[in-house]
């Protein structure tokens, strides 16, 4: 697999645009993808400060502009023709946490602080993370059983900027998926469990999943 290495804290186009270059190379020429590193943290989310200006100064194309560049970049994570792996650690806040949820497996650091935090500073986390915990909550429902109001129980974890402060807590707020994705205690082990996982979804014959249309 290739492993992508998020070298910055905060998310700009910058690093938009390796994680693409990174699909395209691993998809021509690599089994897989991990996406990694060894910082402090893995990521504390997007240019909030960035969001800001533009929203202040009306720049409303170049915002939307942004947010799609975000949306399209997660989605081709979720619905590359290669296996998409993202190994969080410490902090992975707004779109670090965004990008690990669009991943096929997540492999995170035990140590992991991870959370849609966008709400605690006034907006609304539009890189995918509100649609992935409607749709988490809608695939809860099965034909004929009791409806609980999931929905309103994911949204208020978004609502709240609520952050699982370890991987195991992560579970419990829907932010990672119980039986896909993966603990690491070992936090040195994490990018090489994070290859390996890679490499058995290459060689068990990974397909490139259908877009959902529901």
């Amino acid at each position: 697999p290739i492993e992508f290495i998020l070298e910055v804290n905060s998310i700009g186009g910058d690093v938009l645009a390796g994680m693409n270059k990174a699909i395209d190379i691993a998809e021509d020429r690599f089994d897989g993808l991990v996406v990694a590193n060894n910082g402090a943290n893995f990521s504390v989310g997007a240019n909030i400060g960035m969001i800001f200006m533009m929203a202040v100064e009306q720049e409303y194309d170049e915002l939307n502009m942004a947010i799609k560049q975000f949306q399209n970049t997660v989605m081709r994570l979720r619905y590359s023709s290669i296996p998409t792996i993202v190994a969080p650690h410490q902090m992975a806040l707004g779109g670090g946490c965004e990008m690990t949820m669009h991943s096929d497996v997540a492999v995170a650091s035990a140590e992991t602080y991870i959370g849609l935090v966008e709400f605690g500073v006034g907006v609304i986390p539009g890189g995918g993370g509100s649609k992935e915990m409607a749709l988490r909550a809608s695939d809860t429902f099965e034909k004929n059983d009791v409806e609980l109001n999931r929905l309103q129980e994911y949204f208020l974890t978004v609502g709240m900027a609520k952050v699982a402060t370890s991987a195991y807590e992560a579970f419990d707020l829907g932010i990672l998926r119980k039986g896909v994705d993966q603990v690491v205690v070992n936090d040195n082990r994490r990018i090489a469990f994070a290859k390996a996982q890679a490499r058995l979804l290459a060689d068990k014959g990974y397909t490139q999943p259908a877009m959902r249309n529901d």
